[in-house]
């Protein structure tokens, strides 16, 4: 079958046949989409507490380098 007969078997949808109409976020979906919605957003939110709980808690230590006397560098003793 083309796609032309599988239009013409179709019967005609006309404003009697429409229930609703939704409109707004997710509008007409099902609700398996309305889930999987819920789980990106649910998602998204946890990774980003996740990330501020572990940059407050992110302790690092301090090193302080001050430059060498008498020709040291890098570790190197050169007379």
């Amino acid at each position: 079958m083309s796609g032309t007969d599988a239009d013409s078997l179709r019967p005609d949808v006309t404003i009697e046949h429409v229930r609703c109409v939704r409109t707004g976020h997710g509008a007409n979906c099902s609700s398996i989409g309305s889930v999987v919605d819920t789980l990106f957003a649910t998602a998204t939110v946890g990774a980003a507490v996740f990330a501020a709980v572990v940059a407050a808690l992110k302790r690092e230590d301090v090193h302080i380098r001050r430059p060498s006397r008498g020709g040291e560098q890098n570790g190197d003793k050169t007379p």
